[in-house]
């Protein structure tokens, strides 16, 4: 059976301005992440030896990084056209893996397959790993959308409130600073129809985390980050205590995105309060945007949950050599929904989170 690890609702660690450094969540994650490649559990060898650019001409600090293997050797992505598509028990899906390819379970030791961490076997970076909660569930349930609609479930890569706790808990147990937790729709760059978030390791502090952002819905604490075409709404958590309530809200308008068939990717990671930045919190970010039909991908930038939050792996050396922020602005605005539907769907989540 694989390790567990507690989550401890005492200690948590939600600043980003410390210095890096790990402690007993993060030493287990690492050492299992290492038994796995000495095992070789992995499609490629991944290092930190790698060619990476910081764009900074407007103070953005967004990083770039030369990735090649990411693309070329990792498992096909499926070929979705719908945000909402049924599980498909004969595709890949989480209960295929090895035992050998779970690092620990973050939950009680009653429970080792609530909320498990396993390894990416096709990693952006070392340590990237993969969470998965109840993998034995296929997620079919009824779902009311307030005055929206009303269906039936079967699909999976869709996130709900236990998964969204999960994710804060897996941010706030690391004692490392530029650490994050995301997950991606599918039509957004998921690859697999079975519900997980990524966990990640970013080498810098990434402009998320310190970012501005406008006040969207003062009832709900709800803010809009509104620097580029694609926007994102935004939330954050400054204590365990805020947890639930916090998911509950992120699961109104994931619901609500899923139910509309539109893409989304959501981003937890550590950073300064919205309303005080002397004060650190958990930054949760839903982006709602344009659906990648049947995974396409793009010569230049595409943008999943890690690359919205300001670390972008690249294809192809030239690309690498040659971008600019101006381009890279310029490709993040293009996944914008169009202007009226945009302002629609933030209308209708004022209505929700008002409720």
């Amino acid at each position: 059976m694989w390790q567990h690890f507690q989550f401890n609702q005492k200690s948590l660690h939600l600043s980003c301005h410390t210095n890096e450094q790990l402690n007993e969540f993060d030493v287990l994650l690492r050492s299992e992440w290492d038994r796995a490649v000495t095992e070789g559990l992995f499609t490629f060898q991944i290092t930190d030896d790698v060619q990476r650019r910081i764009l900074d001409e407007d103070n953005l600090h967004y990083m770039i990084e030369l990735n090649p293997d990411r693309y070329g050797k990792r498992r096909t992505p499926f070929p979705f056209e719908h945000v909402n598509t049924p599980f498909d028990s004969l595709k890949f899906n989480f209960n295929k893996i090895k035992d050998a390819e779970i690092l620990f379970s973050l939950d009680n030791e009653q429970d080792h397959d609530k909320y498990l961490v396993i390894i990416n076997n096709s990693p952006i970076r070392p340590y990237h790993v993969l969470l998965v909660p109840h993998r034995g569930l296929e997620q079919a349930q009824v779902i009311e959308s307030y005055d929206f609609c009303l269906i039936k479930r079967d699909d999976t890569q869709v996130l709900n409130i236990d998964c969204i706790i999960f994710g804060l808990e897996f941010v706030a147990s690391s004692a490392h600073p530029y650490i994050l937790a995301g997950f991606n729709s599918l039509c957004g760059y998921a690859s697999v129809n079975h519900l997980h978030l990524h966990g990640i390791y970013i080498p810098h502090r990434f402009y998320l985390q310190t970012i501005k952002c406008s006040v969207f819905d003062t009832k709900s604490n709800c803010y809009l980050l509104d620097a580029f075409d694609t926007q994102a709404f935004a939330f954050q958590c400054a204590n365990v205590d805020d947890f639930q309530r916090t998911a509950e809200s992120v699961y109104k308008v994931t619901n609500y995105l899923s139910l509309q068939n539109i893409a989304h990717n959501v981003v937890i990671a550590k950073g300064d309060s919205f309303s005080s930045p002397s004060t650190d919190v958990l930054r949760i970010f839903i982006w709602f945007r344009q659906s990648i039909i049947n995974g396409q991908m793009f010569d230049r930038c595409n943008f999943a949950c890690i690359e919205l939050a300001g670390f972008m792996p690249l294809q192809y050396e030239n690309v690498f050599k040659d971008l600019d922020e101006v381009a890279l602005r310029e490709d993040l605005n293009s996944i914008a929904l169009p202007e009226e539907r945009q302002q629609q769907v933030k209308d209708d989540v004022v209505k929700l989170l008002d409720c």
